[in-house]
């Protein structure tokens, strides 16, 4: 009798243990507004919608060596006095098994600006901090802009530092490639 009343908050916590849905992680650490705040300060950027062709996928995805999560994809264009004074790309792609969105700003030369992540799904411990995504700006698409070469790697984000290396590098591709090429 004695087991028994020892033995059933055990066997009641495994139970609910099993039973109870894991918690989901789904942060937005910044909103749409804020970031375009932040990205263009006292501009309001035009949104956009582009459809992307076949060829311009494979242009992109060629040129950034990354797969493009969608054809259709958001970008931003901020101008003073007519004149172009950055662009955005969004971008969603999976880390590892959960969807970061990735706010690319772009310098009118092609570089990056600063890079936003606006959510991140996966556990926080894999998000590398903020700091590191200051150590990618200024950088142009080129073979610099690669974990482990001109980018840091971080000791448990490994999967996340590629993923939104990735998605940097598709936005400049983007930038290059389809909106840049259409001024």
């Amino acid at each position: 009798m004695k087991r028994a009343r020892y033995l059933a908050p055990v066997a009641l916590g495994l139970a609910l243990a099993f039973t109870t849905p894991a918690p989901v992680c789904s942060e937005v650490l910044l909103t749409e507004a804020k970031a375009l705040e932040r990205a263009f300060p006292g501009i309001v950027a035009e949104r956009r919608t582009l459809y992307l062709t076949e060829e311009q996928v494979a242009a992109v995805e060629k040129r950034a060596r990354s797969r493009m999560p969608s054809a259709i994809v958001t970008v931003y264009e901020a101008r003073t006095a007519g004149e172009v004074v950055g662009r955005a790309v969004l971008d969603t792609s999976v880390v590892r098994t959960m969807p970061a969105t990735v706010l690319s700003v772009i310098a009118p030369d092609g570089t990056l600006k600063m890079a936003l992540v606006l959510q991140f799904t996966e556990p926080p411990d894999y998000l590398p901090r903020e700091g590191w995504l200051k150590t990618i700006e200024g950088h142009a698409l080129d073979d610099d802009l690669w974990p482990g070469r001109g980018v840091r790697r971080v000791t448990g984000a490994t999967l996340t530092v590629q993923a939104l290396t990735d998605a940097v590098r598709r936005a400049l591709a983007l930038d290059a490639l389809v909106l840049r090429s259409t001024r």
